[in-house]
């Protein structure tokens, strides 16, 4: 066998080989991006806040599944959210509903003994709205990806307890923010859609981690 026709073959043997780690690679990569993708339970009380905030959620790329309960002040109802919030394990949930709805969650997550990576408190009026937030770390990126997204949204200056304003496409921007696994992750060419109806009223946002 001539020389050359030694290094055409072995060029040959080290390209498949090549090939076969690059295709690894990607097929490594592939399922790692899956793996990210995690399901989430979505809390709404409102009509018109439920359809933005939960078109936002599903929006964002590491949404595998979106369950979504809507909630009220019913016993039943709160007898039904004692319970999951007592015995899901590792269940990630965010929700956008009314105030009182939200203080009604809020103390039964803390009750449970959940985290609470994420608590906002809501009020706009004719498209302007106010948005105050506090956060964990884990979550303390949401309050930028919120802000980056939100219409007319007021840049923080911080980012652990921050009074924004925003407003007509907030709540749908919030639901893309909350729905991330990695927060300072940006998307490409994926961002949260634009409602036409302004959503008004008085709202509590959260994420929660059983």
């Amino acid at each position: 066998m001539s020389i050359k026709r030694r290094t055409v073959l072995k060029g040959m043997a080290l390209g498949s080989a090549a090939l076969a780690l690059g295709q690894a690679g990607l097929s490594q990569a592939a399922q790692a991006t899956v793996n990210l993708r995690k399901p989430i339970l979505v809390l709404v009380s409102d009509a018109t806040a439920q359809s933005a905030f939960v078109d936002g959620v599903k929006a964002n790329p590491s949404v595998a599944q979106t369950s979504l309960l809507t909630v009220d002040s019913s016993l039943s109802c709160i007898a039904d959210l004692q319970q999951r919030l007592s015995t899901s394990k590792g269940e990630r949930i965010v929700g956008l509903v009314d105030d009182a709805s939200g203080i009604l969650l809020l103390d039964l997550a803390r009750s449970a003994g959940v985290q609470v990576h994420w608590v906002g408190q809501h009020v706009t009026k004719k498209g302007n709205s106010r948005h105050r937030v506090s956060v964990t770390e884990k979550t303390s990126s949401c309050v930028q990806q919120f802000a980056e997204f939100a219409q007319g949204c007021s840049r923080p200056m911080a980012i652990t307890e921050q009074t924004l304003a925003a407003n007509r496409h907030w709540a749908s921007s919030l639901g893309f923010a909350l729905a991330s696994l990695d927060p300072s992750r940006r998307y490409l060419r994926t961002t949260p859609p634009k409602h036409n109806h302004a959503v008004d009223g008085h709202f509590v946002s959260f994420s929660i981690e059983t």
